[in-house]
């Protein structure tokens, strides 16, 4: 199979004051493929930021707006694309979509590949999007995004109570946990559980156990597999890596291999055994006998 790393990034197709480029990071990032959101693909007045960027990298894309028709999310794949459509989450008049992506590939077959960027601000309307998404496929998929919501079980008590008097301070909603929660519930992996050694893109509080995904030091940005996945994440394969001043969200990165069952000889019974593949680097080498994928998700 292959090995897929996910990193969830908000990604700016500009230059940043630190003069690096999203092109400058995603190369050296070297995904299988990309998860992008907020990403600007205006093809008019001869700009084509999402499509050059793709071509440069070498990618396939696919592209759904959102808030604005030159504004969305974007899936890049090293692989082809057999397959996309996006849904509008959670009615006609919420301008929040999940894009999904089928994805070829080499040595492992299709893996389905959702992006979405939940609202900011409300969590009840949050879950109302994730029941959408979730009521809209049932298929097994790999969900990768700016969710927008904390997990709990990410800090201690007192640290939750520290977070709760800084987003008081900071003028922002309270924040909450019922989409990580309700996730759960439905046997979503979390590719956090899966961490190896992440470099130290912010400052960790005490009291919390995870490197924070944007400004305010808190993770909201996922990579998820659905209940019964054939691809798995590869342990100690999960960290978060800086942007470099391309995105106010950092980098989310995962392995994912894929378990399949073959018959060993007559006389033995199926075993699980993993076959791995190249794939490109997402926020998320095929030989004949082994297959890595990475999956990066960027949120711009």
């Amino acid at each position: 199979m292959e090995t897929a790393h996910t990193r969830p990034l908000s990604l700016f197709l500009r230059r940043s004051p630190s003069t690096r480029t999203v092109l400058d990071v995603l190369r050296e990032l070297d995904a299988d493929v990309l998860a992008l959101q907020d990403v600007k693909a205006d093809e008019a007045d001869q700009m084509r930021p999402l499509s050059d960027l793709a071509a440069a990298l070498n990618m396939n894309y696919v592209f759904a707006e959102s808030w604005a028709p030159e504004y969305g999310n974007a899936v890049l794949s090293k692989w082809p694309i057999k397959t996309s459509n996006v849904l509008k989450i959670f009615d006609h008049s919420d301008f929040r979509n999940v894009l999904k992506a089928t994805i070829d590939v080499p040595g492992s077959g299709e893996v389905e590949f959702h992006c979405t960027h939940l609202d900011h601000l409300d969590e009840n309307w949050r879950m109302k999007q994730v029941h959408a998404i979730i009521q809209s496929t049932d298929v097994p998929h790999i969900l990768a995004g700016a969710l927008n919501s904390l997990d709990e079980s990410d800090y201690s008590s007192e640290r939750w109570t520290d977070i709760v008097k800084y987003y008081q301070e900071m003028g922002k909603p309270m924040p909450k946990a019922q989409v990580m929660r309700f996730l759960k519930s439905k046997e979503y992996t979390d590719a956090k559980d899966f961490a190896g050694e992440c470099e130290s893109v912010v400052v960790v509080a005490k009291g919390q156990s995870v490197q924070g995904t944007c400004k305010y030091g808190t993770r909201v940005d996922y990579i998820l597999a659905s209940a019964d996945s054939p691809y798995q994440f590869v342990p100690g394969s999960y960290s978060v890596l800086s942007s470099k001043g391309t995105s106010d969200h950092h980098i989310v990165k995962v392995d994912l291999v894929k378990a399949r069952a073959v018959n060993v000889d007559e006389e033995q019974p199926k075993r699980q055994t993993q076959q791995r593949a190249t794939t490109t680097t997402i926020y998320n080498d095929p030989s004949l006998t082994k297959a890595s994928w990475r999956t990066h998700y960027y949120k711009a």
